[in-house]
């Protein structure tokens, strides 16, 4: 590969892009710093969060509280005489009040009807008159 040269006009438009743009490239390494630094923090907790879910994931199946529970600030219309602000009520609530754990095509496949009520069904619907009523074709009486 050939060795560029520039010469002095091309060094001087480099070395002033590079003043120009020096204030966002500090700022861009203090932010990838502080990503750095709230990843590690990250990385500190998930050890604790496993800790205490790891007997409702052997219970649930695998579910953490994050999957199966919601938290819900609610604002409650009174205010703090110290501080002026309202006073808000954290209520956590399962997703899935009735399975606790989201329901999977199996449960889906058990609630549908068995095939012989449907039979059943379609052969009384064959079998019943279907009549119109021009005055009344709702049957509303």
């Amino acid at each position: 590969m050939e060795k560029k040269t520039f010469n002095k006009i091309e060094i001087s438009v480099i070395k002033r892009t590079a003043q120009n743009v020096s204030q966002f490239v500090v700022k861009k390494a203090r932010i990838d710093a502080k990503i750095a630094e709230l990843e590690a923090e990250k990385a500190a907790l998930q050890p604790i969060i496993d800790s205490f879910q790891g007997p409702i994931k052997s219970m649930t199946g695998g579910y953490t509280t994050e999957d199966l529970v919601k938290r819900e600030v609610i604002k409650t219309g009174k205010f703090d005489t110290k501080t002026g602000k309202e006073i808000m009520q954290t209520r956590f609530s399962l997703i899935y009040p009735d399975t606790v754990v989201p329901p999977t095509e199996e449960a889906k496949e058990e609630d549908e009807m068995p095939k012989e009520v449907i039979e059943d069904m379609a052969k009384a619907a064959e079998e019943a008159p279907i009549t119109f009523n021009d005055e009344d074709p709702f049957n509303l009486q």
